[in-house]
């Protein structure tokens, strides 16, 4: 993932509007794997679903739709139950395969939608409840 990451810094370089977020599953180990984001505070996730859930949340606070933890919890286990189906209805070896990832990327969409009714996308009174 250093290339990918590389590529999404340089893009924030050149087009300012353009924000990156880093993910990492351990305190402290981004100094020793990649020194030059040093600076650069990552959203530490432990490695768990609902640690890179609360991360995520944290990442996009200033994002126009703030959905919470809970709400976002909700959406990972419909695609939990739906990642299964889609990657066995179509024979594929992976989630990552590219039309898996857009079959996910689908049901990620639609259980948003269902998850959160459009008066709620945004956060109210700034503090990301609803």
């Amino acid at each position: 993932m250093p290339f990918e990451l590389g590529l999404a810094v340089a893009w924030s370089r050149l087009r300012p509007s353009h924000r990156f977020f880093l993910f990492e599953a351990v305190a402290h180990r981004l100094g020793k794997s990649l020194s030059d984001m040093n600076g650069t505070d990552p959203y530490i996730h432990r490695a768990r679903p609902v640690g890179l859930l609360n991360a995520l949340a944290n990442a996009l606070v200033r994002a126009r739709s703030r959905p919470t933890v809970s709400v976002l919890r909700l959406i990972y286990r419909d695609l939990k139950v739906a990642a299964p189906v889609i990657r066995r209805d179509l024979h594929a070896g992976s989630l990552f395969e590219a039309r898996v990832f857009a079959d996910l990327l689908i049901a990620a969409q639609h259980s948003a939608r269902r998850r959160l009714p459009e008066g709620k996308r945004t956060a109210r009174h700034g503090c990301g409840s609803h």
